[in-house]
């Protein structure tokens, strides 16, 4: 059996010293909202047996693949990263967002719409919701090689960093695939070897801040929502756990619901090209994040989130090898030698997905607002 140090296919980059007068600033999270809300009934699935055996990661699979055809969101806990850690993370988020001048944002902007990449900074307002409303939320996004320029205030912090991003990749995420290979019966690597550490692909970490800034006006054109419903593009997206209700996901009677926070977890949702590896066994889930309730008003909600996409070289497609699969009677997502490359699709949505034309058309049990993006359609729910 393997252990937590077998798992890095890395060694950690090296980091000289750094003299800065940055200091670490400390976020201090809005406290839990005794709001009577409706929560989403989501599995929370403690990983922490991992490494007690076959028949510990067989139960924990289990336990994966109902939640992943379910609803496409869960909370993973036990997964060997304290919550003081996340904490540590999000201070560095926070002094990120907060310390770095005008300026250096806008020379380190990320090159969305002309490359495909989210790395670098996204600035406030760069999404139009309709009606004129654009966002309130602000980003830094770093690649897990870490070979781009970091703003200033984050240079103190790179190691720390570097180790995390390490972590969540190499032990965390890659656990987690193991185990949807499991669920699948499937060889145990069947998804790892999909997203080697040292290939390059479009997987971002994200230093992420929701200000609590729009206008009345605009909250009523938007019905308080912060970002519209949708789908990640990715295999996977963990989110770790924040306190502000605010994270929705729609159930299957198109109601959304709030997920509520667990210490020390994460947030976990399916995305588009992990739902095209199973023909839609496992769930894209849609998911949106609102304005929180009125006794969490007036604060920002920041937080560290990690959004996995395969190798660029990799095609998703249904792997019609699984059992499970067969079982269920699902198709190929695309017919033999028609589906996109990790890259292509990755690339097209950084680019285009909110800058594109949209149409509305029925989806599901309603009608949906879509953007056609390299031949596939993508919808936003309000």
């Amino acid at each position: 059996m393997a252990s937590p140090q077998d798992h890095s296919t890395s060694e950690l980059l090296h980091f000289e010293p750094v003299h800065s007068t940055t200091e670490l600033l400390h976020f201090e999270p809005v406290h839990p909202s005794s709001a009577d809300l409706p929560y989403a009934d989501l599995a929370t699935i403690d990983v922490s047996s991992f490494y007690d055996g076959e028949a510990a990661q067989r139960l924990l699979a289990e336990q994966v693949r109902k939640a992943m055809h379910g609803d496409g969101f869960f909370t993973l806990v036990g997964m060997g990263i304290s919550e003081a850690e996340i904490s540590r993370q999000v201070d560095i988020a926070y002094t990120v967002l907060e310390r770095t001048p005008l300026e250096e944002k806008k020379k380190l902007r990320a090159r969305m719409q002309e490359d495909g990449c989210y790395k670098g900074f996204k600035p406030r307002q760069y999404y139009e919701f309709g009606d004129g409303v654009k966002d309130q939320i602000e980003q830094f996004n770093w690649s897990r090689d870490m070979k781009q320029e970091f703003p200033t205030a984050m240079l103190p912090f790179l190691d720390q960093v570097k180790e995390f991003t390490d972590r969540v990749h190499n032990h965390v995420l890659f656990n987690l695939l193991r185990l949807f290979a499991l669920a699948l019966e499937l060889p145990i690597d069947t998804f790892t070897e999909k997203h080697k550490f040292e290939k390059h692909d479009e997987s971002w970490f994200r230093y992420m801040a929701y200000y609590d800034a729009h206008s009345r006006e605009d909250e009523a054109k938007t019905k308080g929502v912060w970002l519209k419903g949708h789908q990640d593009f990715g295999t996977c997206t963990f989110v770790f756990s924040q306190p502000m209700a605010s994270l929705q996901v729609r159930s299957d009677d198109g109601v959304w619901r709030f997920v509520r926070h667990t210490p020390g977890g994460i947030v976990v949702n399916c995305g588009v090209m992990m739902e095209w590896y199973t023909g839609g066994y496992f769930k894209a889930a849609n998911h949106r994040v609102a304005a929180p309730p009125n006794d969490q008003r007036g604060h920002t909600r920041c937080g560290v989130l990690y959004f996995s996409v395969p190798n660029d070289d990799q095609r998703p497609n249904t792997l019609m090898e699984s059992r499970v699969l067969q079982q269920a009677g699902v198709l190929k997502t695309f017919e033999d030698g028609k589906g996109l490359s990790s890259k292509v699709y990755s690339q097209a949505r950084i680019a285009r997905v909110g800058k594109s034309e949209t149409y509305k058309r029925q989806w599901g049990d309603g009608e949906v607002v879509v953007e056609m993006i390299a031949g596939v359609e993508v919808p936003w729910y309000g």
